[in-house]
């Protein structure tokens, strides 16, 4: 990976606001580092759910509000990827293009459900847990899932790079 990319806030239409490119960013750099201690999701407020990212079994890092890692959006045809505990650039990215990954490649919870609002080639109009994304969706994610995910299933080692 490569030093963390710069960033703005910015309207994303339907999904509220979310995290743009203000300079081009190539393919496997950094956008966004979930630092912090992992807390059990129940001793997090509620209204911050949304903003969370997962790294274990019900075990979650909060980013820093403001943060790329706050407004970065799901989308079901992504730029970008997880990679550990952060999310990279899975493609080169132009200036001004919306950051986002697929949400479903850090949940693995089975009670997930939310509504889609990506637009993007492919909707799944419903973003669920890992376990029922679509095989060849999955596939395609390879190893660029989030850690605990990566233990708990057979992921092929190489994803498909392009988006």
């Amino acid at each position: 990976m490569r030093r963390k990319a710069s960033f703005r806030i910015g309207d994303s239409g339907a999904k509220g606001r979310g995290a743009f490119a203000s300079a081009p960013i190539r393919a496997w750099t950094t956008v966004a580092t979930y630092r912090g201690k992992a807390r059990w999701i129940w001793d997090i407020p509620r209204d911050l759910w949304p903003y969370t990212f997962q790294v274990d079994y019900d075990r979650y890092k909060v980013p820093r509000k403001g943060s790329v890692g706050w407004f970065i959006n799901h989308s079901c045809d992504p730029n970008c990827v997880v990679s550990g505990n952060s999310v990279a650039a899975r493609r080169d990215i132009k200036r001004g293009e919306e950051l986002t990954f697929d949400y479903s490649t850090d949940v693995d919870w089975p009670g997930f459900a939310m509504a889609c609002r990506c637009g993007g080639r492919g909707c799944r109009r419903t973003i669920r847990a890992y376990r029922f994304l679509p095989r060849e969706v999955a596939m395609g994610y390879g190893r660029y899932v989030a850690p605990y995910i990566s233990k708990n299933y057979v992921i092929p080692f190489h994803a498909k790079q392009s988006g």
